[in-house]
């Protein structure tokens, strides 16, 4: 009972918060527009939110996917401040493993609410030192030799990201990474499909191993 209040009150107070957190990024921009005395292209706008409405189903299912990995507040939180792949998850989830605690418990719950925040004000200052350190950097940061290292950088942060999930359950990894891979080839800015897709693929064969494994234990 108790730790059913604890995600009821979670609920409440996280969608409170993120309404409040909406309606400030909304305002940004209106407020822009009264102090400029300028009014948007509304046409213009039309034209670009419809590449948009594509996203909307790979939104849905990274809610699905990453939450069970975040916790009821680790979700609010990480789904409004982003980074969820790269950092936000990956901060939850060895978080839980150095403390101890269950997944889906209520210190589990806590641990990766705390995991989720502390992460997002690095990625803060870290982001306000890179901003704030540009300028004297940018003859370093624009080196010929060094850019393609750091074309390479994303691919080789996933790719160490990913070796650590991998190698929990081998017979999960091959078809949804063999199908990615193929996806990748066709859709050359298709991350808001491929996800989804691979997702529920995993999940399926997830389900399906978990069964297989039941029927050998009766």
């Amino acid at each position: 009972m108790e730790k059913k209040k604890f995600v009821i009150d979670d609920h409440f107070y996280g969608r409170i918060f993120l309404a409040l957190a909406i309606i400030l990024i909304v305002l940004i921009p209106i407020i822009m527009c009264i102090i400029l005395q300028v009014l948007p292209n509304f046409l213009v706008i039309l034209q670009c939110i419809f590449p948009l409405i594509t996203f909307i189903i790979g939104g849905f299912v990274e809610v699905i996917t990453y939450s069970p990995m975040l916790g009821v507040s680790g979700t609010y939180l990480g789904f409004f401040t982003g980074n969820l792949v790269n950092l936000k998850v990956p901060c939850a989830v060895n978080a839980r493993e150095q403390a101890g605690v269950k997944h889906g418990s209520k210190e589990g719950e806590i641990i990766s609410t705390i995991s989720v925040a502390v992460s997002t004000l690095v990625t803060t200052v870290i982001l306000a030192l890179g901003v704030a350190l540009l300028k004297p950097l940018e003859p370093v940061l624009q080196n010929e030799y060094l850019v393609p290292a750091f074309d390479a950088a994303f691919t080789a942060l996933f790719g160490a990201l990913a070796y650590k999930y991998f190698i929990k359950d081998l017979k999960l990894v091959p078809i949804p990474l063999i199908i990615a891979f193929i996806l990748s080839f066709f859709l050359k800015q298709g991350t808001g499909i491929t996800i989804p897709v691979c997702a529920i693929i995993s999940i399926v064969i997830a389900y399906l191993l978990l069964k297989r494994e039941q029927k050998k234990v009766q």
